[in-house]
């Protein structure tokens, strides 16, 4: 998905201080070559992931792109577990030619803020670092998820009541008017990421959905849940009147 609505000025990209870990050569002067020619700042670069993790000890950055193939030395789950043990506040990408979705989503639930298919454009290489930096996190009710459609479909819902939310407010404050095209981005993101990583594909995550908005409207808490209760209610009296 492209998402035009984020932005990052020249000065933040000149900011920017990116490791790069990835083990061939080839591979790591095309991202160098793509991050300079995309403004971005300091940029490093590791053979491999144990040396990735001395030097996240030794130095801060913002930015991780990271080739997320598996090694025997180290599952990338766990790695990624680490790095963001030593920093939390980096901004991590994984990359890979033939990425599995279980494997991707394990990053993302572990911390990663997104992800690239090799081989990459120098446009798909800009999207996903400003999606990565400006976009809403993955949403806390994904990470440590039991059920991962239903935690997929629960942050898609959020977005919708974002995005009501704001919509409500932008016939009154100009503030919300602003804030709009940044709250739809965030759902079609989140559309974009259940589409994506739903177990059983579409009609998975459609079914996901529908248990969802059922669930949902059997608790009192919500309006479709209290109007569900009125109208049972009605019912029953009717019903009593008439016998």
């Amino acid at each position: 998905m492209k998402d035009t609505t984020l932005k990052m000025s020249h000065a933040e990209r000149a900011t920017c201080t990116i490791l790069v870990v990835e083990s061939d050569s080839v591979e790591a002067n095309h991202m160098r070559e793509a991050l300079r020619n995309l403004g971005f700042g300091s940029i490093s670069d590791a053979p491999s992931h144990h040396i990735a993790l001395e030097k996240l000890s030794g130095r801060k950055f913002t930015h991780l792109i990271f080739d997320a193939k598996k090694t025997t030395n180290y599952p990338m789950k766990a790695w990624l577990t680490k790095v963001l043990e030593i920093d939390s506040r980096i901004i991590a990408l994984p990359t890979s030619a033939n990425p599995s979705v279980d494997d991707v989503f394990d990053l993302l639930v572990v911390g990663a803020r997104g992800y690239l298919v090799k081989p990459f454009t120098f446009e798909a290489v800009d999207q996903a670092i400003v999606t990565a930096t400006k976009g809403e996190p993955i949403s806390d009710r994904v990470l440590g998820a039991k059920d991962r459609n239903e935690a997929l479909v629960a942050m898609m819902m959020t977005s919708v009541d974002r995005l009501a939310t704001v919509f409500r407010q932008a016939k009154q404050f100009e503030t919300a008017k602003r804030a709009l095209p940044n709250a739809m981005a965030a759902l079609e993101r989140a559309a974009d990421l259940a589409h994506t990583f739903a177990k059983g594909g579409e009609e998975g995550l459609i079914e996901s959905l529908e248990n969802f908005c059922i669930k949902q409207s059997n608790g009192p808490a919500t309006r479709l849940g209290r109007l569900r209760k009125r109208l049972s209610s009605t019912r029953t009296t009717e019903d009593a009147n008439a016998d």
